[in-house]
C-alpha cells in the first residue's frame, strides 16, 4: 500500500490570551508500506539504524495476549526491501513490546516485556528481558533483568550507562521507578519514586545533546488522576525532576516514542483516540510541556507501538495496525519540513506570552503554605530540594525592611497568578537599595506565579545626568528582584516591575536560566533599567511581555555571556533599545568582545522611538538574528551593532508595520 498525502497546519496568532499555537513543522507522509503479517498477530514494533542498516523489532503471536509471544527481527539496507534476520524467544514466557537500543560499546540491544503466561489471554505480572548482538542476526540467550511484577518497558545509553523507567505490571502500585545498569542486564534503583500521580505505565526516555534527559510518559486513568500523557524533565545526575501534563487529548498514548530531528524539534508518535484508535505522529515542546497533532498515519483498531529513525533528511516510523482487516507492520516515510513563521505570534508554546490568565503550568498548594512574612521566611529555612513554598493568592507582604529572603536549592516559590481571578501574591519594598528581595541559594530553584514589585519605576532621567556629571551616580542605591548565582533558575509567569537595576540579574555561575512567560515592565531607570541583566551568565528567555524598560534584556558582554531571546513580546514604550549587548567598550576592559552566543528570534518588537536591538561590539562566537517582526521600515533601524563588526548574521526578518509578510 502507498499513498501520498500533505498535512498543512494553519499558524494561529497568539498574544497574551491563551490560544492553541500551530506547532512550527509540518509533514508530509510519503509513502506507508505492510512490510510483515506473516504471523496471526503482529504488533509492538520499534525501529533502529546501526552500522548502516535499519532494524525493526516487534512482537509475534496468536493473539494480542497469548503464551507464544517471541520477538522478530527484521534487517534492510535502504527501508524498502526487509529480511527476517532473528527470532528472539524465552520458553515459558510470553515476549512482548520490544525496544531497540545501541550500547556503549556499540552492541545492538534488545529490552522487552517478558510475562510468564500459562495461557492465551490471562493476566500475568510482566518484567523485563535483555539480549544482545554485534551483527543484528546472532543474538545472545535472553536474560531478565527486572523480574515480573515491575516492567521496565524501553532504554536509553547516556555515557556508558543505560536508563529506563519500570511500572508496576501486576500490580498496581502507583510508583514508576527510574532504574540505571553499567552493563544493560543488571538494574539499580536511582529514583525510587519518580511519578505516582494516577497509573503511570509505558515511559521512553530520550536524552539532549547538553545531557538534559526528557521522559514521555503514558498515565492511565485511575482514580481521580485523569488518563493523559506525562512529560518529565532533568538534569544531570538525573535525581530531580519536573512534570507536566500534556493534556487528557493524548488519554492512552500507547506506545509513546519520540525523537529529535534537525531544526532543533522534536516529533512524537502514539495512539489517539478521537475519531477511533489511530496511531499519530506529534509535536512535542519540550522547553514548555506541549504537545500538538501533526497527522494521523493510516492505522485504526488494534494499532500503535511506533519506532522512530531519522536519517538521509527523513523520518522513518514502524507501527502496527489492525485497520486492513489483520495486525500487521507498516512503515512509513515521512518528510518534516519547518515552517518560516516571523514574530512572537508564531509562540508555540501554548501558554500565554507574559502569562497570567490562561498559564497552564500553574501550581495549587504547596508543602509549606505561608501568607506572612515571618511563615514565608520560616518555610524557606525549613524547605530541602524537591518542595514547595506556596505563598497565599491574597497575600501582600511588605519587604522594606526585611533581609534578602534565600531560597535553597530545588525549592520551588510560588504563589497563583492567572489562577481563577488571582493577580497572585505580591511581594514588594519601598526600600531603594533592595539588593535583592530574592537571592537563589543553589541549583534548580523556581519562582512562579508572583508579583514582585520594586521601589522604583521612574527614569530619573535629569537626576541621574546631574550625577553622573558629579561624578555621583551611583549615590542614590540601585535595586534588583532575583539575584542568581546557581545553575538552573526558572522564573516563570511573575510580574516584575519598578526594580532600578534588573528584574531579574544573572551573575557569574547562572547557567542554564529560564525566564519565560513573565509581564516585565517599568525597570527603567536612566543608565540601567533591565528587565533581565546577564553577566558572564547564560539563559533561554522566552514568551515574555515587555514594556517601559531601558533595555528589556541586557548583557554586560564579559566573556561567558550568553542568550536566546524567543516569542518575546516587546511594547510601544522604552527609553532606550530592546534588547542589548555590552561590548569592550563599554568596560574598558581593552577588548570589543560582546558575549559569546547571542540567538535573537521569532520576536515581536514594537517600540520604534529606539532601535530594537544593538550589539555593541562583536561576539566571541555569533549573534543570530532572525524571523523577528519589527515595526520598524528597514534592518538599519531596527538593528546595530556597534563599536567593532563581524560574527553577526541577520535574516530573514520582517520590517513592516503590517502584520503580513513581506519579502
Amino acid at each position: 500500500m502507498k499513498m501520498k498525502v500533505l498535512f498543512v497546519l494553519t499558524t494561529l496568532c497568539i498574544s497574551t490570551v491563551p490560544v492553541s499555537a500551530s506547532p512550527p513543522v509540518e509533514v508530509e507522509i510519503l509513502e506507508v508500506k505492510k512490510i510483515w503479517d506473516n504471523a496471526p498477530h503482529n504488533a509492538f514494533t520499534d525501529l533502529a539504524r546501526w552500522n548502516g542498516k535499519f532494524y525493526c523489532a516487534f512482537r509475534e503471536g496468536r493473539g494480542h495476549v497469548s503464551t507464544d509471544g517471541k520477538i522478530r527481527v527484521l534487517e534492510s539496507a535502504d527501508a524498502n526491501a526487509w529480511i527476517s534476520a532473528a527470532i528472539v524467544s524465552l520458553e515459558g514466557y510470553d515476549l512482548r513490546d520490544a525496544h531497540l537500543s545501541v550500547t556503549s560499546d556499540d552492541r545492538l540491544m534488545l529490552v522487552g516485556g517478558a510475562a510468564p503466561r500459562q495461557k492465551d489471554n490471562q493476566n500475568a505480572p510482566t518484567g523485563t528481558f535483555v539480549s544482545f548482538s554485534k551483527d543484528g542476526r546472532e543474538w545472545s540467550k535472553p536474560e531478565i533483568a527486572v523480574q515480573p511484577g515491575r516492567w521496565m518497558w524501553q532504554v536509553s545509553w547516556r555515557d556508558g550507562r543505560a536508563y529506563g523507567v519500570s511500572y508496576a505490571a501486576g500490580d498496581r502500585k502507583p510508583w514508576a521507578e527510574l532504574l540505571v545498569s553499567s552493563d544493560g542486564v543488571k538494574y539499580q534503583s536511582h529514583v525510587a519514586e519518580l511519578f505516582g500521580e494516577g497509573y503511570p505505565t509505558e515511559v521512553t526516555l530520550r536524552f539532549d545533546e547538553d545531557g538534559t534527559c526528557y521522559a514521555l510518559m503514558r498515565r492511565d486513568r485511575s482514580g481521580d488522576s485523569p488518563s493523559s500523557a506525562m512529560l518529565g524533565v532533568s538534569r544531570p545526575d538525573y535525581k530531580q525532576w519536573r512534570w507536566r501534563d500534556l493534556g487528557t487529548e493524548f488519554n492512552g498514548f500507547g506506545g509513546p516514542n519520540f525523537i529529535k530531528v534537525p531544526g532543533g524539534h522534536w516529533i512524537a508518535a502514539g495512539r489517539m483516540h478521537q475519531g477511533g484508535a489511530h496511531t499519530a505522529l506529534t509535536y512535542i515542546d519540550l522547553a514548555n510541556g506541549t504537545m500538538a497533532t501533526l497527522a494521523k498515519l493510516p492505522s485504526g483498531g488494534d494499532t500503535s507501538y511506533p519506532g522512530l529513525v531519522w536519517h538521509d533528511d527523513m523520518l522513518y516510523v514502524s507501527y502496527y495496525s489492525s485497520h486492513e482487516g489483520k495486525t500487521s507492520i507498516y512503515l512509513a516515510k515521512v518528510k518534516v519540513t519547518s515552517k518560516e513563521t516571523f514574530g512572537a505570534e508564531t509562540n508555540p508554546t501554548g501558554d500565554p506570552i507574559g502569562g497570567g490568565k490562561g498559564y497552564r503550568q500553574l501550581v495549587n498548594r504547596g508543602d509549606y503554605n505561608v501568607k506572612t512574612l515571618a511563615e514565608l521566611r520560616t518555610a524557606l529555612e525549613k524547605a530541602v530540594a524537591g518542595q514547595l513554598v506556596y505563598i497565599d493568592d491574597t497575600a501582600e507582604i511588605d519587604m522594606s525592611d526585611s533581609e534578602k529572603l534565600v531560597i535553597p536549592a530545588g525549592v520551588t516559590v510560588a504563589s497563583g497568578r492567572g489562577k481563577a481571578d488571582s493577580a497572585g501574591a505580591l511581594l514588594y519594598s519601598g526600600n531603594l537599595g533592595t539588593s535583592p528581595l530574592f537571592a537563589v541559594g543553589g541549583d534548580g530553584v523556581r519562582v512562579t506565579g508572583l508579583r514582585l514589585r520594586g521601589p522604583d519605576q521612574e527614569r530619573r532621567t535629569e537626576e541621574m545626568h546631574k550625577l553622573h556629571a558629579e561624578g555621583r551616580y551611583y549615590s542614590i542605591p540601585n535595586s534588583d528582584g532575583i539575584i542568581c548565582q546557581h545553575p538552573a533558575l526558572e522564573v516563570d509567569n511573575c510580574e516584575v516591575w519598578g526594580w532600578s537595576h534588573a528584574g531579574v540579574f544573572l551573575k557569574p555561575g547562572a547557567t542554564k536560566a529560564h525566564i519565560h512567560h513573565n509581564y516585565m515592565h517599568h525597570n527603567q531607570r536612566s543608565g540601567l533599567g533591565y528587565g533581565v541583566c546577564l553577566d558572564q551568565s547564560d539563559a533561554l528567555i522566552e514568551a515574555n511581555l515587555f514594556d517601559w524598560c531601558r533595555h528589556h534584556i541586557a548583557g554586560t558582554g564579559r566573556p561567558k555571556t550568553s542568550y536566546e531571546a524567543r516569542y518575546n513580546l516587546v511594547l510601544e514604550n522604552a527609553n532606550g533599545h530592546s534588547f542589548d549587548m555590552h561590548g569592550g567598550a563599554d568596560r574598558k576592559d581593552g577588548t570589543d568582545i560582546a558575549g559569546d552566543l547571542i540567538s535573537i528570534h521569532h520576536n515581536t518588537l514594537k517600540a520604534t522611538s529606539v532601535r530594537a536591538i544593538v550589539i555593541r561590539g562583536k561576539p566571541r562566537e555569533s549573534v543570530e538574528i532572525h524571523h523577528n517582526w519589527f515595526l520598524h521600515s528597514d534592518s538599519g533601524k531596527a538593528i546595530a551593532q556597534t563599536n567593532a563588526s563581524g560574527n553577526m548574521n541577520v535574516g530573514p526578518n520582517q520590517y513592516t508595520t503590517e502584520r503580513t509578510v513581506k519579502d
